[in-house]
């Protein structure tokens, strides 16, 4: 299960009456959620808080909740795949079933939400900058793979360390294929 921790704003989009209480969490770790808006359309962003890997949503849409597992994991793969990370065919569906939502509350982790944050900010210039905020002809994958190609402090090995989200996702891929 994929523990998906929700910002206040993403709660809003997704409802209290999805949103549990557990203690669980997943051996691919959990994952902090926030909805910002382009051009008047929702967008998703979800932040693995052990790697700091992304998948977004673009144009995401209430409806999209009914199928949210399918919507994530088809994103997710697309994605990792997009950013060369590999993962041995036979482990995809076990990928695909370990990524059925568990909505919860905010854990208020400052790291992840300040990394979503500045990946949000940066989703935003780049939209602006390039598409002139028209989301239709967004090249997703390759949104993403600039926030995940991005070097994060918080992903350093030891201190004053650095680290990239599509280096450390492939070793928690890694672990979890064993």
């Amino acid at each position: 299960m994929a523990i998906i921790y929700c910002t206040q704003k993403f709660e809003t989009v997704v409802g209290k009456s999805r949103i549990v209480k557990s203690d669980k969490s997943s051996p691919l770790g959990n994952w902090n959620a926030n909805v910002f808006m382009v051009n008047k359309k929702n967008c998703v962003i979800l932040m693995n808080d052990v790697s700091y890997y992304s998948v977004i949503l673009i144009d995401f849409k209430k409806i999209d909740l009914m199928n949210f597992h399918e919507v994530f994991a088809e994103r997710f793969l697309k994605q990792l795949e997009n950013d060369e990370i590999t993962v041995p065919s036979e482990f995809t569906d076990k990928i695909t079933k370990e990524l059925q939502p568990i909505f919860l509350t905010t854990n208020n982790n400052r790291k992840v939400l300040g990394a979503i944050q500045d990946a949000t900010l940066d989703m935003k210039l780049y939209i602006t900058e390039d598409y002139s905020d028209n989301i239709e002809y967004i090249d997703v994958d390759e949104l993403n793979s600039n926030i995940n190609e991005k070097i994060l402090s918080v992903l350093g090995k030891k201190k004053r360390g650095y680290g990239y989200p599509n280096d450390a996702m492939q070793e928690l891929l890694n672990k979890f294929c064993k």
